[in-house]
């Protein structure tokens, strides 16, 4: 492997943003898979960050914005981003009920595997030049399905 690329995506250094569209979103590439970093970005800067780097964005793997939330992760992005795998890191149990089922069902309608800190906890992706393999330390410390049972199986994820 070469190394790994880092670009930042948003926001434009001559239009700056605040709040939670004042997230930086970063792709970092390897020259085969690629990770697309996007903070809190709503649909309002996806859509301004689309305008101007939309062939840019394409990705492996994005992290969900917003931690699922159905400000976030408009179909133009998930359909631009075209990955394969959807992370999403919130807590279980969270108040906001995070991630959003619209926002998951937007995701595997396009044919991402979603993954979701709540439901795995840990989650570890590792690329290399064969592939990528996911590990989640849920199943690794929790093998038994019946170790699933604490809380709502619905909640969260």
């Amino acid at each position: 492997m070469a190394g790994l690329t880092f670009s930042a995506h948003w926001p434009l250094a001559t239009a700056p943003q605040h709040g939670n569209n004042g997230s930086c979103v970063v792709k970092i590439e390897d020259g085969t898979h690629s990770l697309l970093l996007t903070g809190d970005i709503e649909a309002q800067g996806e859509k301004a960050m689309l305008s101007r780097h939309w062939q840019y964005l394409a990705s492996t793997l994005i992290q969900v914005p917003h931690h699922g939330s159905n400000t976030s992760s408009s179909l133009p992005l998930v359909q631009r981003v075209g990955g394969r795998i959807a992370l999403v890191s919130a807590s279980r149990y969270n108040a906001w009920r995070l991630p959003s089922y619209k926002v998951a069902r937007r995701y595997r309608k396009e044919g991402y595997l979603w993954l979701t800190t709540p439901r795995s906890g840990q989650i570890t992706v590792s690329f290399s030049q064969h592939g990528w393999q996911i590990q989640r330390l849920r199943d690794q410390i929790l093998p038994r399905w019946y170790h699933q049972w604490f809380g709502a199986p619905g909640d969260n994820g």
